[in-house]
């Protein structure tokens, strides 16, 4: 948890920096494009940025989770308990350190950490799972919901972790097949977004005149800062359908 808030202070801090540095090389240039254009982009990026880790944690934690609910059926099958086999993967009490890499790698330490400090401070197993039932990610909390059935009603537990790994995986591969659709829409967003910039990139180039009005004139700024705007517009605008449609399928 600290390390995802220190990575989103990071964020911020380099946005900031990357706005304060265009504003300053667009009055040291003279040119007002730069110096308004130039942190609007700055900001587009790093949200963007953001979004890309933001969905990349979600699908390592979808693609890692059904890896801890396998060991923990290989904890049932050596004998363990149900509350025995969960301090074990949960809570790193194994010898083994290869739990305890996969929890810190893969983001599930921060969403399991409710329920490592519940059985960490002697609580039920109940009790614990139950501490999961509210968690906004989806596996996270049928995770929980069957560990918190299973130690309330009791029976055989290997049968319904087993389902719910089929289950897991069932999800994962849906996930990869909406990601792999998704990508190839934003993609195509991104080249229909992306072509006027580059042509009127073009022009710049090609007319010194052109360049003149874009970078060091208003009625020129004011142009690009619209377009900039209306683009970045239509990719979060976009991006938030695709990822939309992305969570239906998957």
């Amino acid at each position: 948890m600290r390390r995802r808030v220190d990575a989103g202070r990071r964020s911020v801090t380099v946005a900031l920096v990357g706005c304060v540095a265009m504003v300053a090389l667009g009055v040291a240039v003279a040119s007002p494009t730069v110096a308004t254009s130039g942190p609007l982009i700055v900001v587009a990026v790093s949200v963007e940025r953001r979004r890309r880790d933001a969905r990349r944690r979600a699908l390592g934690l979808a693609t890692m989770f059904p890896v801890v609910v396998d060991r923990l059926i290989h904890q049932l099958r050596s004998g363990r308990s149900l509350a025995q086999s969960c301090a074990v993967v949960l809570a790193h009490q194994s010898e083994d350190q290869t739990s305890s890499d996969l929890l810190a790698s893969s983001g599930l330490q921060h969403c399991l950490q409710p329920m490592i400090d519940a059985l960490g401070a002697r609580r039920t197993l109940e009790e614990a799972a139950a501490l999961l039932v509210g968690r906004p990610e989806v596996d996270v909390r049928l995770f929980g919901v069957t560990v918190h059935v299973l130690a309330r009603n009791g029976g055989p537990a290997v049968p319904a972790l087993q389902r719910l790994r089929h289950t897991l995986i069932g999800a994962v591969h849906a996930r990869d097949q909406a990601a792999a659709h998704a990508g190839q829409a934003l993609a195509s967003a991104g080249l229909m977004i992306g072509s006027p910039i580059l042509v009127a990139v073009v022009i710049g180039v090609l007319s010194k005149d052109v360049a003149q009005l874009y970078l060091f004139e208003a009625a020129g700024a004011v142009c690009v800062f619209v377009a900039a705007s209306l683009s970045c517009v239509g990719w979060w605008w976009l991006g938030r359908d695709v990822a939309r449609l992305e969570r239906r399928i998957g």
